[in-house]
């Protein structure tokens, strides 16, 4: 079972495109210590935006949906973003 999530992220504080991928980093470093895969897919030159997509893996539905509620309360913590449009979509192979 996999939950691939689509975000739109603004990141207020970013004056440069230096800062947004510096931000951008951290979350991948951080959401990868938690096993997820994160990779950044659009607005790559604009410097308040960012479109990533993030996957996750699990056994089952559940698992899924526990480990996309975490990272969901990870994301919400994180100051130097914001959250614009979530969402997602459960595949099962």
């Amino acid at each position: 079972m996999f939950c691939v999530v689509r975000l739109e992220l603004e990141l207020p504080f970013a004056s440069s495109l230096k800062e947004k991928r510096k931000i951008i980093r951290s979350v991948k470093d951080r959401l990868r210590r938690k096993n997820v895969s994160l990779v950044e897919s659009d607005h790559q030159e604009s410097w308040q935006r960012a479109s990533v997509e993030l996957a996750v893996a699990a056994v089952d539905r559940g698992s899924a949906e526990e480990k996309r509620e975490e990272v969901r309360r990870a994301l919400l913590n994180y100051d130097d973003l914001a959250i614009v449009e979530w969402r997602e979509e459960f595949v099962k192979l």
